[in-house]
């Protein structure tokens, strides 16, 4: 029998050293081993934030965290809620009215999803395999093993574990959860900041599985942070304060709603500094597709309102759902764009300038248009589109002058989609200088819906106004909207003319060798109302 290399680990060179026993035998002393060496390296992640961001008296912390949780509300028990995550006196009073929803003894079981301020990566990050428990003055709270064995090795959860050893916004909700939901054991995930919207929908349905009528999701959230250590200072005025709480507001209204799209939107484009957004997004998706109840936002206040401070605020809101988890339900298939009517186009124009002053005024625009009734057999279908941004004309030689047209062509998204995603390409047309928010009242919004493009066989065959044309020649491409050569006057030939132009081809380039492709377009603008 070889001699085991003294290098290699314990358990691995006792087994190596029973050699005369057989495979059987040295599996099942190695999984014993392995096992009971696990147990000896079990270890408490210890509070990092105790006496900071709360007090580490055990006693005090205890009577804070009752005094702030209050009596329970006379309201149905929460399966879910967005908390925020600071120091207990600027937002403790805000997490407690959420944490008080739940139902005291029945709660076995919380996945608390936070953001993580210390490590970048995509996706979820679990605590170390050795980690059993967090720690807080109130003691211990075990960690839920079976659930994070459940998850360990997906593709989604392989963030650092490193990322929980100064995270703090995990820790902060222990104490609440120790007083609320004395019983329940934890899973705990960070969610990294490079997590899109379809990672999401992945944790989501990885965790889906886990929910049951004793599971409870608390989403670890601050919201808006404002002030020139955030690098995002976008409201001013005497009145910032209630620009802060309004922002907040619908926000945090597009959550209860249980829209994910609204909300990603609203934060996407506005650029608000909620640092629980992608985590939220998590919540949100399984929401939508493993949830039947009602959401509701039962506070927004501000550090800023606490401390009369203003050079620096945080907002903070809690947002909690009542009902019962579900089976994980898939989405239906897209709806065929229909023939728009007047009224859902209007809908589609209000969008595309709802979706500017988000992005230049960085307001709540996008969430109060989500909020509003709208068509989703429309805004659903898979679609191009395009918007236009004329001028009114309130200066000579003004009236329908182009500043800017961007877009979408392939229907390869939902059309609400695709207008927000032209309407913020238009703002930055590399045509033009980038669009300013003072501009937006002199200017008319134009928002073109395009059909599936197909090639044709040559030029003669495009119907000039009806079609719109994309060319195509020598790795230079260029696309004209059906509406182009109607507003310029022009006719087949100046029109194709005018395309190869502004391809980077000569004007007649299009006449030899060149690729037609033609679509058409329904056509809604302010000027049409």
């Amino acid at each position: 029998m070889s001699l085991p290399s003294p290098t290699e680990p314990p358990v691995l060179l006792l087994c190596r050293a029973v050699g005369f026993i057989n495979e059987e035998m040295r599996t099942a002393i190695f999984l014993l081993l392995t096992t009971l060496a696990s147990v000896v390296a079990a270890a408490t992640r210890p509070p990092a934030v105790a006496g900071a961001f709360y007090t580490d008296d055990p006693d005090e912390l205890r009577r804070q965290v009752t005094l702030m949780l209050g009596e329970a509300p006379d309201r149905p028990p929460s399966k879910a809620m967005v908390v925020p995550h600071a120091g207990f006196v600027f937002s403790g009073e805000v997490a407690g009215e959420a944490f008080a929803t739940l139902e005291h003894k029945a709660v076995h079981r919380v996945i608390l999803l936070g953001p993580s301020h210390h490590e970048a990566f995509t996706g979820g990050a679990l605590p170390a395999r050795n980690i059993d428990s967090f720690s807080t003055p109130l003691g211990d709270v075990d960690l839920d093993e079976q659930a994070l064995r459940s998850l360990r090795g997906l593709p989604v959860f392989r963030g650092p574990a490193s990322a929980h050893g100064p995270e703090h916004c995990l820790e902060v909700e222990l104490p609440f959860l120790q007083v609320a939901a004395p019983e329940a054991k934890i899973v705990p995930i960070l969610v990294g900041a490079g997590t899109d919207r379809e990672t999401a929908n992945r944790m989501a349905r990885a965790l889906a599985p886990l929910l049951d009528d004793h599971t409870v999701v608390v989403v670890s959230s601050d919201f808006t942070h404002h002030g020139d250590r955030y690098r995002w200072t976008p409201f001013s005025g005497p009145d910032l304060g209630e620009q802060l709480i309004s922002l907040g507001r619908v926000t945090a209204g597009r959550l209860a709603a249980i829209d994910p799209v609204g909300f990603a939107h609203q934060v996407e484009v506005s650029g608000d500094t909620m640092c629980g957004a992608k985590p939220a997004m998590v919540l949100m998706e399984l929401l939508d597709h493993a949830f039947e109840g009602e959401g509701d936002v039962l506070d927004v206040t501000t550090s800023g309102h606490a401390t009369g401070n203003w050079d620096l605020s945080v907002t903070y809101a809690a947002v909690v759902f009542a009902g019962k988890w579900t089976n994980w339900k898939e989405p239906s298939a897209a709806p065929i764009l229909p023939v728009l009517s007047v009224s859902q186009g209007e809908s589609l124009v209000a969008l595309a300038r709802a979706s500017l002053e988000t992005l230049l005024r960085h307001d709540g625009g996008l969430a109060e248009w989500y909020a509003a009734p709208h068509d989703p057999a429309a805004t659903t279908a898979l679609a191009g589109a395009f918007v236009t941004l004329n001028h009114r004309g309130k200066k000579p030689g003004d009236a329908g002058r182009l500043r800017a047209c961007m877009g979408v062509i392939e229907a390869q998204q939902p059309l609400e989609e695709a207008v927000i995603q032209a309407a913020v390409w238009a703002a930055r047309d590399p045509r033009f200088p980038p669009l300013r928010a003072d501009e937006l009242s002199a200017l008319e919004i134009e928002v073109s819906i395009l059909s599936p493009a197909h090639p044709v066989a040559g030029p003669n065959v495009i119907d000039v106004g009806v079609h719109g044309v994309i060319l195509e020649k020598g790795g230079h491409r260029a696309l004209f909207l059906p509406q182009v050569a109607v507003e310029q006057g022009w006719d087949r030939q100046t029109m194709l003319d005018h395309l190869a132009l502004k391809a980077g081809l000569p004007a007649g380039g299009w006449r030899d060798g060149a690729h037609f492709e033609v679509f058409t377009a329904q056509v809604f603008g302010e000027g049409d109302q």
